[in-house]
């Protein structure tokens, strides 16, 4: 429990905040590609890297107007959290949202972030 109650949601130390961390994802990182997601993945070498893996989102004006995108970015989050066993540990990883994610459903783009992820796992 934190401060703030039952807060479920990824911690400042689980997210990309910096411009440079998500062009570096994207400029070294291995990549895979769905329907409605592509994703990046690229080790840190930083010296607290053993830590959880940070995500990044990415979700343009192309997904949607605000409220589109805002539930997009809401359901990769959650998505990411509730695949605790499956998230890197030391990496980055960059989602970006195509255009088709505003069609989707939460149960759709869970099982795409889940494919791609233990795709990128596996190379």
């Amino acid at each position: 429990m934190t401060e703030r109650g039952l807060y479920q949601g990824l911690g400042r130390g689980e997210r990309l905040r910096k411009r440079s961390a998500f062009v570096a994802a994207q400029a070294h990182g291995h990549r895979r590609s769905g329907r409605t997601l592509v994703v990046y993945a690229v080790a840190r070498n930083e010296p607290n890297a053993g830590q959880l893996g940070r995500l990044g989102l990415t979700v343009s004006r192309k997904v949607g107007g605000a409220v589109t995108r805002n539930r997009v970015k809401r359901w990769v989050r959650e998505s990411y959290r509730r695949l605790s066993g499956d998230r890197w540990t030391g990496a980055d990883i960059v989602v970006i949202a195509k255009p088709a994610a505003a069609g989707s459903s939460y149960q759709a783009i869970t099982g795409e972030l889940r494919r791609l992820l233990s795709s990128l796992r596996e190379s």
